[in-house]
């Protein structure tokens, strides 16, 4: 069971608030994870039961330089990974707004769709699965190992990666539900008889603009839709997106002459234009396509 314990510090590198040096305390991003490692870890102290299977907590260091820790851990582990039988990611899980939880890797193992059916008529999530094991967490240094992986997230939003990313912004009693049901994961995989296959999953899907040589856009998506395009849960204040026009909700169909069916679309298609580039839009919004503007920022 991991959660990253890193973050950006004063800012600099990462941060998409680059021009102030305030301390970027990160309460979702990854308090929340690390405040969900240590409470499941004393419900499952708690429980009469004993665990059939050894339970490792792990905080990670240097997530955000790269998975570091975690790739340092697959490398030198503390039991032997052949012994590690799944790997459940608690990374951003602070702001459950609309019910929404995201839940990636559902396809790294035959166990875990049928496990959180049954789970979630409890939890009653509005749960959106996603099927691979790659991503921008930690979990992805397990699945390359060929482990069955879980990540627990709630998305993105516009406190991602600045100072305002503070605990005036989280959900507790979203936190407390989502730990419950993380609990409830670990033990059960925990108590089978059988250890979770493993199966290869198609990456889909990463975060947009955490770093890198792009040019911003400065768009937050929806990781909870599966809907064709780039559906959006928010825009950076000030961004070039806001600036345009781009609105929360909007799904962004194109960009210039090149279609967006996803954010691996929307990536490939930035890449292709510069810092002050003006780039037509297409976006829906309440099922009616417009075109906007935009003028494109410098990377971020």
């Amino acid at each position: 069971v991991g959660a990253l314990y890193a973050h950006l510090g004063y800012g600099g590198r990462g941060s998409l608030a680059p021009w102030t040096k305030d301390i970027h305390n990160g309460a979702d991003d990854n308090s929340s994870g690390t405040s969900a490692l240590l409470e499941i870890a004393q419900q499952l102290v708690s429980r009469q039961t004993t665990s059939r299977r050894r339970i490792v907590f792990i905080a990670f260091s240097a997530e955000e330089r790269g998975l570091i820790g975690s790739a340092r851990y697959v490398k030198e582990p503390l039991i032997a990974l052949e012994k590690t039988i799944a790997m459940v990611n608690l990374d951003m899980v602070g702001r459950l707004t609309d019910n929404k939880l995201i839940v990636t890797g559902t396809g790294t193992s035959d166990v875990w769709n049928p496990l959180l059916d049954k789970l979630n008529d409890t939890a009653k999530f509005e749960m959106t699965r996603k099927p691979e094991g790659v991503g921008p967490s930690d979990h992805q240094s397990f699945y390359l190992k060929d482990i069955p992986v879980l990540h627990l997230f709630t998305g993105l939003h516009e406190f991602y990666h600045r100072p305002s990313d503070d605990f005036k912004t989280i959900n507790f009693k979203g936190m407390e539900r989502i730990t419950a049901l993380t609990t409830e994961i670990i033990a059960s995989i925990a108590q089978d008889d059988e250890r979770p296959n493993f199966k290869k999953a198609e990456k889909k899907r990463h975060v947009e603009n955490t770093g890198g040589d792009r040019p911003y856009f400065g768009s937050i998506p929806d990781y909870s839709e599966n809907s064709d395009g780039l559906p959006l849960t928010g825009v950076a204040t000030n961004g070039p997106a806001e600036k345009a026009g781009i609105k929360r909700k909007d799904v962004v169909i194109g960009l210039g002459k090149y279609k967006i069916g996803g954010i691996e679309d929307f990536d490939s298609a930035l890449r292709k234009f510069k810092a002050g580039d003006k780039v037509a839009v297409k976006v829906l919004r309440g099922g009616k396509e417009l075109t906007l503007t935009i003028t494109l920022g410098s990377p971020r």
